[in-house]
């Protein structure tokens, strides 16, 4: 069953998604992405990469959903007086709506609505580009020419946490869901998820297709990997 990546949607992958059961999942997620390393992953790994710059970067978050890695960044910049410009792009305003309504530090996050897998959408110039659990919406070859398109569009380099694509994760994820409290959707879209997601050879192979070969795949709690490329020297 998990040989291949699935290609099948989720119910969030719906642009026009709105209301509570949107809200509850959002909520599920940012649990799970609390407790299960995802935060914790991008957050650590722009950590080290931006606290010895006295300039200001810029950091886009891409398929930012709730805003969860952007306010992570966002209250550490906060505290240690660090500058920071920081952009969450997704393509459900409800959503982006939904996350602005959690920010709650003086370090501004600006939100963009844009549909990110459409075939015109322009990455902004940025120093840093962060996404989570997104690129598997991609297919091999979107994400090749997606990887090639960005590498002029970043300055420093690309942080992606994405799921392990593994029976042992999928098993431990459908028998967990049932005995917590999360919504129908969080616990029907995570399998989905994982069936869509990659094994480590599949990114390796992706990331050289797009002819980059400074990069970094470390595994990370719980069955996900960072993905780490450097583009280029600020």
């Amino acid at each position: 069953m998990l040989e291949v990546r699935s290609r099948e949607t989720e119910q969030m992958d719906n642009l026009d998604l709105s209301g509570k059961a949107l809200h509850d999942t959002l909520d599920g997620l940012s649990t799970i992405n609390k407790y299960l390393g995802n935060t914790n992953a991008i957050f650590f790994a722009v950590k080290a990469e931006i606290k010895d710059y006295d300039v200001p970067l810029q950091i886009v978050d891409l398929g930012c959903g709730g805003g969860d890695n952007l306010r992570a960044i966002a209250d550490w910049c906060a505290q240690n007086d660090h500058p920071v410009s920081l952009i969450g792009i997704d393509g459900n305003s409800n959503i982006l709506q939904h996350a602005e309504a959690k920010n709650n530090t003086s370090c501004q996050v600006n939100y963009i609505q844009a549909d990110i897998l459409a075939s015109d959408f322009q990455l902004p110039l940025c120093d840093l580009l962060i996404s989570s659990h997104f690129m598997y919406h991609f297919s091999d070859e979107e994400f090749v020419e997606f990887l090639k398109r960005a590498k002029s569009q970043v300055r420093l380099k690309m942080f992606f946490s994405e799921l392990q694509r593994s029976s042992f994760a999928y098993s431990l994820f459908k028998s967990g869901a049932t005995l917590l409290p999360f919504s129908k959707m969080v616990k029907e879209d995570g399998l989905k998820a994982i069936r869509r997601s990659f094994r480590r050879k599949e990114l390796e192979y992706i990331i050289e297709k797009a002819e980059i070969s400074t990069y970094d795949i470390s595994w990370k709690w719980a069955f996900r990997y960072l993905v780490e490329i450097r583009v280029k020297d600020f």
